[in-house]
């Protein structure tokens, strides 16, 4: 772990070798894609035909941000620029565990991700100021957290080590990020704590009216909500409010449900290639 002193003396980086990890050339042994539960092997190669793109989108979102980095504190530019970082890996992480899950070429990747057409518009309101996008990112981070939890217990975990060691990274580097917001939240918009519960509800509301998502980084968990209890987003707003001393953190069976749930009739939680609406299942 790494602190970055030049930011705000709260702000950190976890830092892991990529290479190391899942080097270019891993090839994944066949008796784990063998030896799967039913239907993880399937859902997985759908998961990850999302996630892979939903991560390069950062850069999309960090070049918007940059048009207008003279209404930026450095201290919020600094810390972006480590985001970006981590997302970046990210998104080559889940290329990677994409190509020798499914099978996926690394060119066909990379013609779909320059297909691809990130809308801002739709998410307008997150991107208003510094304190709207440390809310925001907050709020996208720590849902991040608790997805990539699931999908680590559904998913990485079998496909042996290297494959679940990028899981843990996943979660370790979101629930950074999540901390690293609240810290220049705290430290640099103290005046303004008193608009983060309203600004979550509103933004909690768009992501439950969007649907789709528009490919722009944030509120990409408009596109697989189904996943998730009814409340994810009302427990998620109490323990961001919490991590900023403005509220009681939400009890740990509450936080273990987020990731746990699965909807009556199922014991895994379908993964479909197509968007649809979180209230196809029963609570």
């Amino acid at each position: 772990m790494l602190e970055i002193g030049h930011t705000h003396p709260s702000v950190k980086q976890n830092i892991w070798d990529l290479e190391a990890v899942l080097p270019l050339d891993y090839v994944i042994q066949p008796q784990y894609i063998k030896l799967a539960p039913r239907d993880v092997y399937a859902n997985f190669c759908n998961l990850l035909s999302r996630d892979v793109y939903s991560e390069g989108d950062s850069r999309s979102l960090y070049d918007y941000i940059m048009t207008r980095s003279n209404e930026m504190s450095p201290a919020f530019l600094a810390m972006l620029d480590l985001w970006l970082e981590d997302e970046l890996k990210h998104y080559e992480a889940l290329r990677r565990t994409y190509h020798c899950i499914a099978g996926v070429d690394f060119a066909a990747m990379n013609r779909q991700f320059a297909a691809r057409v990130h809308e801002i518009e739709p998410i307008e309101m997150l991107l208003e100021d510094e304190f709207t996008l440390l809310v925001s990112l907050m709020f996208d981070e720590i849902g991040s957290v608790y997805s990539y939890r699931r999908d680590l217990w559904e998913y990485y975990r079998h496909f042996g080590p290297a494959i679940q060691k990028i899981g843990h990274h996943l979660v370790k580097d979101e629930g950074m990020h999540f901390n690293n917001a609240a810290e220049l939240l705290l430290s640099h918009h103290q005046h303004r704590l008193s608009e983060v519960k309203g600004l979550l509800v509103r933004i909690s509301a768009l992501e439950q009216s969007l649907h789709k998502y528009h490919k722009t980084f944030f509120l990409d968990h408009a596109q697989e909500q189904y996943r998730f209890p009814p409340h994810f987003n009302s427990v998620l707003i109490r323990f961001i409010l919490a991590r900023l001393g403005l509220g009681i953190q939400p009890r740990q069976v509450e936080l273990q449900e987020l990731w746990q749930w699965v909807p009556i009739g199922y014991q895994l939680v379908p993964i479909f290639a197509e968007d649809l609406s979180h209230d196809r299942f029963q609570a």
